[in-house]
């Protein structure tokens, strides 16, 4: 964190302090594969320069991207689609509209797009794309619905609808494979539109887990293989039996779902995921009159009528938006963690199979080499260009964008990154004012609707965004249960908190002691995590049913890999580099006016700092801890100081 100089000095001063112009980084990182084979052995990291745009052209910031078994095919050169090499891997994916070619209408800059063509190339975190290959869609729509979007859910919906009419009859559906992406999806789309369903998946450890997420996202019974050889439900008429089958095993798991459907059923098989073939009974044709059916969502997309898609997904996304179709389990990995997210799509991990997603906005956003390290800081403009309009010499003003390099007496920044603050905002509030109370207000407004004298839950309460937290719930009249480290001085933290506003805290071993929440404030309906491991496990012990839990901060990273413990929660990530990405400038004015008001009158508070010469790095560095979670102090380069 640093603070500008608040002085005026001439213009050729600049080049004497080094001052930089920033560049744009016109490069895309991407993974390639030049030829077919296993994919850890051809898949390679490269970075290339990005040609100048199309008149048909859009420029696409990648936002996530999923990996799925048909990307590993394709790059085995085992799945049926054309792919010239070199090729890009990746089919789906979410990303923000950069910059348009001249003749592009219909999408412009700001705009959150999915891919809706396969073979595309999703994996790489800037990509040129064809307009007609992007769908604009809500921001409001999470970014794993919208990277997920064009294959399980789309698949899920043809299935459903293009065979046999379940939705206006009211007939009973069977699935195996119901905890993999698209049977997830299956069941919620059953859910939603009142359709009787049964799932069939493998055997496991945590079986009983598993039935009961599966039942709670809409599934009517949860039947292990071997259950359904014995099962009596359909026998005794608790459940109708079922007139359509969706495939997505093979071998035997097929032969005992095909064997439960009623006369004239169908069978659509998309998938083989036992790699056995399907094994009819003659009687099933002859007596049964069944008939079997094959789906390939690719071959669909190409004989399908525009009108027909738009429909398809704007029923979708509606689903999605009102919280009734969500996007699968899955574990996000940063862009440059991909073998492991490979390694283990065809293998997955894990009792329900998680999907992997490449998560771009979690991978370093780097600045060109060599470059001057700072992500926040306060100046007073000295200079303008010709044609800025947004700000004036003299004015202070605030750095909002990342990796601009603060740690500098002087810097020439563009207008978009700088918002003008009071004069009457102290020094110190103001340097620190871009990443911790913006994170802190945003996950407080953003997650749940919070009522007075309703409770927030946190974790690393002692951190810059911690202490935010409090004094915004003071303010707003919330009760904050705090949770620290025990080894970060705990007595003078909590009595430094308590003075800020907190409700209660609690070191990580005084919390897993609570029994029962025999606290003098109600249990919390919204969780702040930023740590993940055995403060996670607390927070899901002692939340109110069906709370909303944020990760953010180190635990950003963390899969969301216990859902199945508190499956009534609605799990969330927030990253404030996310929200910036694609947030409502009126949003964010109305934010940083507020947060600014508050500071200059006193209601906030800068989180505990010291200050610095920028000569003295070295001691700020040596003193600083890797996860801020468990430091105290925050170190601040005050650049009025002389030298």
């Amino acid at each position: 964190m640093a603070l500008l100089p608040l002085r005026r000095l001439f213009t050729n001063n600049l080049k004497k302090y080094g001052a930089l112009t920033p560049l744009r980084n016109l490069t895309s990182k991407q993974l390639v594969y030049s030829e077919f084979g296993e994919p850890l052995n051809v898949v390679k990291f490269k970075e290339v320069e990005i040609p100048k745009l199309g008149p048909q052209d859009v420029l696409v910031r990648m936002l996530a991207a999923p990996i799925n078994p048909a990307d590993i095919n394709t790059i085995q050169g085992k799945y049926p689609v054309k792919v010239n090499l070199p090729s890009i891997g990746g089919n789906e994916g979410v990303g923000i509209v950069e910059e348009t070619g001249n003749d592009v209408q219909g999408i412009s800059p700001g705009n959150k797009v999915i891919v809706i063509k396969p073979v595309q190339g999703t994996w790489r975190n800037l990509g040129t794309f064809h307009k007609d290959v992007l769908h604009v869609v809500p921001d409001e729509l999470g970014d794993v619905e919208a990277a997920t979007l064009s294959v399980n859910p789309c698949t899920a919906y043809r299935m459903l609808t293009d065979f046999v009419p379940v939705r206006e009859s009211g007939l009973v559906v069977i699935q195996n494979g119901g905890n993999s992406a698209c049977g997830q999806a299956v069941t919620q789309l059953c859910k939603a539109w009142g359709i009787q369903n049964v799932s069939i998946v493998r055997d496991r450890p945590e079986i009983a887990q598993l039935k009961e997420y599966l039942q709670c996202m809409g599934a009517t019974y949860v039947l292990t293989e071997e259950e359904l050889r014995k099962t009596t439900i359909f026998r005794n008429k608790e459940i109708d039996r079922p007139s359509l089958a969706l495939n997505c095993v093979g071998g035997k798991s097929s032969l005992e779902v095909l064997r439960q459907l009623q006369h004239s059923g169908k069978m659509v098989t998309y998938g083989g995921m036992s790699r056995d073939p399907v094994s009819i009974p003659t009687a099933s044709f002859i007596f049964k009159n069944l008939s079997f059916h094959g789906y390939w969502m690719t071959a669909w997309n190409e004989k399908a009528k525009p009108e027909e898609k738009k429909q398809m997904l704007s029923e979708l996304i509606s689903l999605m938006c009102e919280n009734k179709l969500k996007g699968p389990l899955h574990t996000k990995v940063k862009f440059e963690e991909y073998e492991e997210a490979i390694v283990n799509t065809l293998a997955p991990k894990g009792f329900l199979g998680s999907k992997y997603i490449l998560d771009f906005s979690r991978s370093p956003l780097l600045p060109t080499l060599p470059s001057i390290p700072g992500d926040e800081g306060v100046g007073e403009v000295v200079e303008v260009g010709s044609l800025v309009n947004r700000v004036e010499p003299g004015e202070r003003v605030v750095i909002v964008s990342r990796n601009l390099g603060t740690w500098r007496h002087y810097g020439v920044f563009s207008e978009t990154h700088l918002y003008v603050i009071s004069p009457n905002l102290p020094l110190a509030e103001a340097s620190m004012l871009a990443i911790a109370p913006r994170t802190a207000y945003r996950m407080l407004k953003d997650y749940r609707h919070l009522e007075p004298r309703q409770s927030v839950i946190q974790t690393g309460a002692n951190s810059a965004v911690g202490q935010c937290v409090i004094q915004l719930c003071k303010l707003w009249g919330i009760n904050t249960f705090n949770i620290v480290a025990s080894h970060v001085g705990y007595d003078e933290v909590k009595k430094y908190l308590l003075k800020l506003g907190a409700t209660e805290v609690y070191t990580l071993e005084e919390a897993e002691e609570l029994t029962s929440f025999d606290t003098s404030i109600s249990r919390p309906v919204l969780g702040l995590n930023c740590l993940g491991g055995r403060y996670e496990d607390v927070m899901l012990r002692l939340m109110e049913k069906c709370g909303s839990l944020v990760y953010y901060g180190s635990a950003y990273c963390a899969p969301f890999s216990k859902q199945f413990l508190r499956n009534d929660l609605s799990f969330h990530r927030f990253h404030i580099a996310e929200y910036d990405a694609i947030a409502c400038k009126i949003d964010q004015g109305i934010m940083m006016n507020y947060l600014i008001s508050m500071m200059v009158i006193g209601k906030i508070v800068a989180p505990l700092y010291k200050s610095l010469e920028l000569n003295k790095y070295t001691h700020a560095f040596r003193n600083s801890k890797d996860c801020e979670a468990f430091s105290t102090t925050n170190y601040v380069f005050d650049l009025t100081m002389p030298a």
